[in-house]
């Protein structure tokens, strides 16, 4: 893999901000949002933006012109969102934990706070995050790949407490979850699952080859809970690049937002566009 555009440095004051916010996520709401926005005063910063995040766009580069920092609470989904609106902006990145998994915060700052990462911000790094590119889209978290997929459904509905929408998804997902599978270039066999990670060593793949009601309930509490990969009948190895798929369309799960592509498809390690503050 090839190394980053530019090498990390000390992250600048948080000067100028644009604050997106997504109240759409459960982990999002007035007052967590109230709060960062005077942990975000307490740090020097002015608010000079605001999004209200899916109803009102994120910036792109020429609306961030003269913000030093933008600064993006929410799921992975929105802070991929975001990043991606962005691209070919000069600022720094600073992102707040607002959804489910967290993976990019948890990558960037621990299991820290929102107020503990503002306020350790001024002395973080600033640096590119490593990403997974494919059929032009990003991950800056992870890539589900494969029937597996339809167990996102399941997943967003237990996220909101809709218990019979949880139950009818699962169903579904049972019944479609596990049928065929997807090929993997070099590797035996169909998997229903394929998870892909970004790393600053390349790719992080995670093949799950399990069948029938054990291994499907398996599946459903781990993801419900958090991550599949603690379910067993999975393989797990590093690749420099990932081929995928042969005749059908794969349905993908880009950072929790599903995106279907013509096979077959090749996943490959980069890095980000924007620089990401760091405060680990």
């Amino acid at each position: 893999m090839m190394p980053a555009p530019t090498p990390p440095e000390p992250a600048r004051p948080l000067g100028r901000v644009w604050l997106v916010a997504n109240r759409s996520s459960r982990s999002t709401d007035d007052a967590r949002i109230a709060a960062l926005e005077q942990a975000l005063a307490a740090a020097g910063a002015r608010v000079a933006g605001r999004s209200d995040f899916p109803r009102q766009p994120a910036p792109d580069a020429a609306a961030l012109a003269g913000i030093d920092t933008l600064v993006v609470m929410g799921g992975d989904g929105t802070l991929g969102a975001a990043s991606a609106a962005a691209a070919g902006w000069g600022g720094q990145f600073l992102a707040i934990p607002g959804g489910t998994m967290n993976l990019l915060p948890r990558a960037l700052h621990g299991d820290a706070s929102p107020a503990a990462i503002v306020a350790a911000a001024a002395t973080g790094t600033l640096a590119h995050v490593p990403v997974v590119r494919a059929g032009g889209h990003t991950s800056f978290c992870r890539i589900i790949i494969g029937p597996l997929t339809r167990w996102a459904r399941a997943r967003e509905n237990a996220r909101h407490g809709r218990l019979w929408r949880v139950w009818q998804a699962v169903r579904l997902a049972l019944a479609r979850g596990f049928l065929g599978g997807v090929k993997v270039a070099g590797q035996p066999g169909r998997n229903p699952g394929v998870l892909v990670l970004p790393s600053d060593q390349g790719l992080e793949v995670a093949l799950f080859s399990g069948r029938g009601l054990g291994a499907a309930m398996a599946v459903a509490v781990n993801w419900l809970l958090g991550d599949w990969r603690a379910a067993g009948a999975v393989t797990a190895f590093a690749a420099p690049d990932l081929l995928v798929g042969r005749r059908r369309t794969l349905r993908c799960l880009f950072d929790g937002e599903l995106r279907r592509l013509p096979p077959p498809v090749r996943f490959v390690p980069g890095w980000s566009d924007l620089r990401y503050i760091r405060t680990l």
